[in-house]
């Protein structure tokens, strides 16, 4: 049955269709085996809570075995496993789940079973995964240890696959490489594979031959692992889509082992006989999953994010981004970049590393193009208008539906692959596409997901998240592609008792969808810029307003992490906080008292995001994290009290560590962040500074990485003149003044 059908099925269910036990069933494993895990959940959910449901009930066992206890540990499971619902409380419920219908999850000292022993582990596992606590990953250990003593007899100890033994020493390689007595653990982990691969009786079935092989694969025996695959006849092997858990917990093994293990032959031979067909996919396997940010910071961001993606089109790590989280101004030019790369996606030969070159240096051309048609100018073409707005109620000067009319016919129209009625703009729900090589038979069944079938490509398709705030709820408003509202990986509920405003696929019929010029102009509402966007009659008794997406997180890495990335590239060009020498007084003070509030309150989230990311780093929860900003490298003499008697001061370089020369980089962390004109050195120069940060932090930040990224360069940019100037150093040059004193003239909005 096709996924819709099975989903149409499942509401039916839930909506209160009764059905036979049997019947029901079957609906939540198919839609579980489909990959639909938040259905299944809750067709689970409603089998076990609300027996009325169905016509038969519940038997208490079959062929000897309890149905109950199957239902309890999937339903956890599921939990754990649900997209749906917010990291912070879903593996939490999961275990809740466990602990009523099995005392021994909490009393250590009651026997339990091994199955329900290791699908705690698994759950304590990826609530680590998602919120990167220690204390998570020895519990995960704990239930797997606890397994591994459940099983017998003495002529079978491991049972037929020797799960939690094989989980347990995967769990004591993740601490040790943590740091929780690394010696240690690493010993327990290798005692663990030896004993598996002396005890484990071997079969033709798929799972136990896959223990084996991860068991010779911790050992670092990659030859030999991959001897134990190639023994496994064809019809006993899963399609590759069915073993993304399997590859990614040996990718992981591969990190924690070696420095950069795609430079081992032999581990790519493993994947490659892991994974047949997957070709160069393998490589995206070992890389982990790639989130690319565009921060907000009007066109100043957009461009200086223009440089960051002609430096990733370079060294080839485009094909590697599986989601692109966007806020405000950089919301702007990620769906432009993204809109490009649907139209080259959508044909069929697959894309080379001159493509992506190709594709942004025609995207730079147009969003120049679409820059120089002033939207801000189009909107605000006096400045008398804008304080008549205000003095008559508006809660902005500008008004957010004709900033989203300006993008859709400068931006997004011209980009869109066929022609449209002027009365027709390109809504969220028509972006979704299959590319032109999609294989179902290696990526799996179904209509193309990229979550779902990215993991398998050469050539990922980003999901596209555009990022807003929801000001009834102060929550993260997330636009897809697929779906929009607010999300529950950015809501704690254990420290956040607001109402969470719920998320859904568009229904066009309904009128839940959304043009994709007014989703971006809702993620760059600046508040008192421009009035909040409205989404009227969207829930009862709530008149959604959403105001730009940095109020709630201007880097969007919430989303990434949401998203399961575990490489994170940060293109961060906000405005930051500045040094005011002399804070104003007068009629004035009070207004610039509460923006000066506003700013620092946002620079400290901005820098609470920065350190929750190096902390995952650090944790080995991030693989890798490249996090550039436009201030990295400015250093600033501490300023000295009158009467201090130190004279120690910070020697300044003419190039910041990132390459720029410093009286550049400082201006251009100066400029303006509008949606007005920029002039061809401003953007030129944010561009090339861009380019130069990301090509220097690659280097530095993701040195793990190098071997898969490696590239030439590409010296035919259109801001490559700019480049040779910023870079220079030389005393001086004939430009470097002018270009001073323009970008010096560039720091505040010409109205």
């Amino acid at each position: 049955m096709p996924n819709g059908e099975l989903v149409d099925r499942a509401r039916e269910f839930l909506g209160g269709e009764k059905l036979k036990f049997k019947e029901a069933d079957a609906l939540w494993q198919s839609l579980k085996n489909s990959d639909e895990l938040s259905f299944a959940r809750r067709v689970l959910e409603q089998i076990r809570q609300k027996a009325r449901c169905l016509s038969d009930g519940v038997p208490d066992e079959v062929n000897g075995v309890s149905i109950p206890d199957i239902l309890c540990r999937q339903e956890a499971l599921l939990t754990s496993k649900d997209p749906e619902l917010s990291a912070t409380i879903r593996h939490d419920d999961a275990l809740k789940i466990l602990a009523r219908g099995f005392r021994f999850i909490k009393d250590k000292t009651k026997p339990g079973d091994g199955e329900t022993l290791g699908i705690a582990g698994g759950i304590c596992k990826r609530r680590w995964n998602d919120l990167g606590q220690l204390k998570d990953l020895v519990q995960a250990a704990e239930f797997y240890e606890r397994a591994t003593r459940c099983y017998g007899p003495p002529d079978n100890p491991l049972g037929i696959d020797a799960y939690p033994h094989i989980n347990a020493a995967f769990l004591e390689d993740l601490l040790a490489a943590a740091g929780d007595r690394p010696a240690e653990r690493r010993q327990r982990a290798n005692e663990l594979r030896k004993d598996i691969l002396e005890k484990l009786e071997s079969s033709d079935e798929w799972f136990n031959a896959a223990t084996r092989a991860e068991a010779l694969f911790g050992l670092k025996w990659y030859g030999m692992a991959t001897d134990v695959l190639r023994q496994i006849k064809p019809d006993k092997r899963p399609a590759p889509w069915q073993l993304r858990t399997t590859a990614e917990q040996l990718a992981h093994l591969a990190h924690i082992h070696e420095e950069s293990p795609l430079d081992v032959a032999a581990i790519r031979t493993f994947f490659e006989t892991l994974l047949p067909g997957a070709g160069e996919a393998v490589r995206g396997v070992v890389i982990g999953k790639v989130g690319l940010a565009f921060s907000g910071g009007g066109f100043r961001a957009s461009f200086y994010h223009l440089g960051v993606l002609a430096c990733l089109a370079e060294r080839d790590i485009l094909r590697d981004v599986e989601v692109l989280s966007c806020v405000s101004g950089g919301s702007i030019v990620g769906a432009c970049y993204w809109l490009k790369l649907r139209q080259m996606l959508l044909r069929s030969p697959p894309p080379t590393r001159a493509d992506y070159i190709q594709l942004v240096n025609e995207l730079i051309v147009h969003f120049r193009k679409a820059v120089e048609a002033d939207p801000r100018k189009q909107i605000q073409p006096w400045v008398v208008g804008a304080i008549w707005r205000v003095a008559r109620g508006a809660e902005g000067a500008l008004d957010p539906e004709k900033i989203a009319l300006a993008l859709e016919a400068d931006f997004y129209r011209p980009l869109w692959d066929t022609a449209r009625p002027a009365d027709s703009p390109i809504r969220m729900d028509e972006l979704s596409f299959t590319p032109g090589d999609h294989n179902p038979t290696l990526s799996g069944p179904g209509e193309f997901n990229p979550r779902k079938h990215n993991w398998l490509r050469a050539h990922k398709v980003p999901a596209l998240i555009l990022n807003a705030t929801t000001v009834n709820t102060g929550h993260a408003w997330h636009f897809t592609p697929t779906w929009m509202g607010e999300s529950p990986w950015t809501v704690h509920e254990a420290a956040d008792n607001i109402p969470r405003l719920e998320w859904c696929q568009y229904k066009p019929v309904v009128g839940w969808q959304i043009a994709l010029s007014r989703a971006v102009a809702a993620s760059a509402c600046v508040p008192l810029v421009f009035e909040p966007l409205r989404m009227h009659s969207a829930y009862d008794d709530v008149d959604v307003s959403l105001v730009d997406g940095g109020v709630h997180d201007n880097q969007g890495t919430g989303a990434l992490l949401g998203s399961d990335c575990n490489v994170i590239l940060v293109s961060d060009a906000c405005g930051q906080l500045m040094l005011e020498p002399v804070p104003p007084t007068g009629i004035t003070a009070a207004v610039s008292a509460a923006k000066r509030s506003m700013d620092t309150v946002m620079e400290r989230v901005r820098l609470a995001n920065f350190g929750d990311l190096d902390a995952r780093r650090r944790s080995g929860l991030l693989r890798g994290l490249m996090f550039l900003h436009m201030k990295a490298g400015l250093e600033s003499d501490v300023i000295r009290l009158r009467f201090s008697q130190e004279s120690y001061a910070l020697e300044h370089t003419p190039l910041t560590p990132l390459g720029v020369r410093r009286e550049f980089q400082k201006a251009l962390a100066e400029l303006r962040t509008d949606l007005n004109a920029f002039t061809p050195d401003e953007s030129a120069a944010l561009m090339a500074c861009g380019y130069k940060m990301a090509s220097k932090a690659l280097d530095e930040q993701l040195p793990e990485l190098a071997g898969a990224w490696k590239a030439e360069r590409h010296d035919d940019w259109p801001f490559k003149d700019m480049l040779k100037e910023i870079t220079s150093v030389d005393e001086g040059t004939d430009r470097r003044k002018t270009l001073l004193t323009a970008l010096a003239d560039g720091k505040k909005v010409k109205l």
